[in-house]
């Protein structure tokens, strides 16, 4: 589903493919484009999840910025 804050048809195109890449990992993050600029939020289950996810969005993305807001679920001892 298209972000309806988001204006420039380019940035919806891009948040777009970024979501479904996220999805075929399985995750269910927060995706959003501003400006050709990639936030991406939600919680995993451990760094090499984080670590993947921003593989996948840089392999979409190109060379546009990426900011990895995605947290790691702190695991109980």
């Amino acid at each position: 589903m298209a972000n309806p804050y988001i204006s420039d048809p380019k940035d919806v195109e891009l948040e777009a493919a970024v979501s479904r890449s996220v999805r075929q990992l399985g995750l269910g993050l927060h995706v959003s484009v501003r400006g050709g600029h990639i936030t991406l939020s939600g919680i995993v289950d451990d760094f090499e999840t984080k670590r993947d996810i921003l593989s996948v969005v840089r392999g979409v993305a190109g060379g546009h910025t990426i900011t990895n807001n995605v947290r790691v679920a702190r695991v109980a001892d």
